[in-house]
C-alpha cells in the first residue's frame, strides 16, 4: 500500500470516528429525551384527582332524625376538607342549587386544584338546596371532567340518593368503569328506603368503591388513602 493509500485511509478513519461521535450525541439526547418523557408521564399518572358531586337539590331541606339532611352533608365535607391530604387534586360540582326545575342544573363550582380544601368549605356555606337531583347526569358530567387530566380519578357523590333526571344512572356508571374512574357515595338520610340504597349500592361496587353513610362518614378518609 502506498503512501497516498495510507493517507485516504487514514483521513476516511477520521470521518468515520467524528460521524460515530456525532451521532451518540444525537442518539444520547434522543435518549435522554425519551427518558424525560416517560418519567413526566409517570408523575402525571401518579397524581390523584377528586371530584365531589354536592347534592343541593330541595329534598335535602328533608329531616333525617330531626335534622335537615343539607346540615349533616356540609358537615360530611367539612371533615372530608379538613382530613384530607393537600396533594390531591380536589374538584367541587354542585347540583341542584341554582334553578328550579332544571334537569340539567349541575356546574363545576371548584375546577381540579391542590389545596383546595378551603375553599370547599368557604363555598358551601352560603349554598342553599333549590330544584330537581340530575343525579346520572351529574355523575357524567364529572366523567367528562376527569377525562381530560391523567392520574389516578374518583368522584365522590354526597346525596340522598333522589335521582329524578333523566338519565338513567347504570348507563353512566358503566361509562365510569370504562374510564378507570372510581365511584364512591355517601348516603345522606333516607337510610329505610331499600330502593335507593340498593341503588346506590350497586353503583359503587360497579366501579371498585364503596358506600357510606352519615354514620360511617369519618371512614371515607382512611379508606380513601389506602
Amino acid at each position: 500500500m502506498n503512501d497516498k493509500s495510507i493517507k485516504i485511509l487514514v483521513l476516511c478513519l477520521l470521518i468515520f470516528g467524528l460521524f460515530l461521535g456525532a451521532y451518540e450525541s444525537v442518539w444520547r439526547q434522543g435518549a435522554k429525551k425519551v427518558t424525560s418523557n416517560e418519567l413526566s408521564l409517570n408523575r402525571e399518572s401518579n397524581e390523584v384527582y377528586l371530584e365531589i358531586i354536592w347534592d343541593a337539590s330541595g329534598s335535602m331541606w328533608g329531616r333525617d332524625y330531626g335534622i335537615e339532611k343539607i346540615i349533616k352533608s356540609k358537615e360530611v365535607l367539612k371533615t372530608f376538607a379538613a382530613e384530607i391530604d393537600h396533594d390531591i387534586n380536589l374538584g367541587l360540582r354542585i347540583f341542584g342549587a341554582r334553578r328550579v326545575g332544571d334537569l340539567e342544573d349541575s356546574f363545576l363550582a371548584l375546577p381540579f386544584n391542590q389545596n383546595n380544601t378551603e375553599a370547599v368549605i368557604n363555598f358551601i356555606a352560603n349554598v342553599k338546596p333549590l330544584g330537581k337531583s340530575p343525579i346520572a347526569y351529574s355523575l357524567k358530567k364529572a366523567a367528562e371532567d376527569l377525562t381530560a387530566v391523567n392520574g389516578q380519578k374518583y368522584i365522590m357523590l354526597v346525596s340522598d340518593g333522589i335521582d329524578n333526571g333523566a338519565i338513567p344512572p347504570k348507563e353512566v356508571v358503566k361509562e365510569l368503569k370504562d374510564n378507570n374512574i372510581m365511584l364512591h357515595v355517601v348516603h345522606i338520610g333516607e337510610l329505610e328506603n331499600d330502593k335507593i340504597k340498593t341503588r346506590l349500592k350497586e353503583m359503587v361496587s360497579l366501579t371498585g368503591g364503596n358506600y357510606y353513610t352519615y354514620h360511617n362518614h369519618r371512614e371515607v378518609i382512611p379508606t380513601f388513602k389506602q
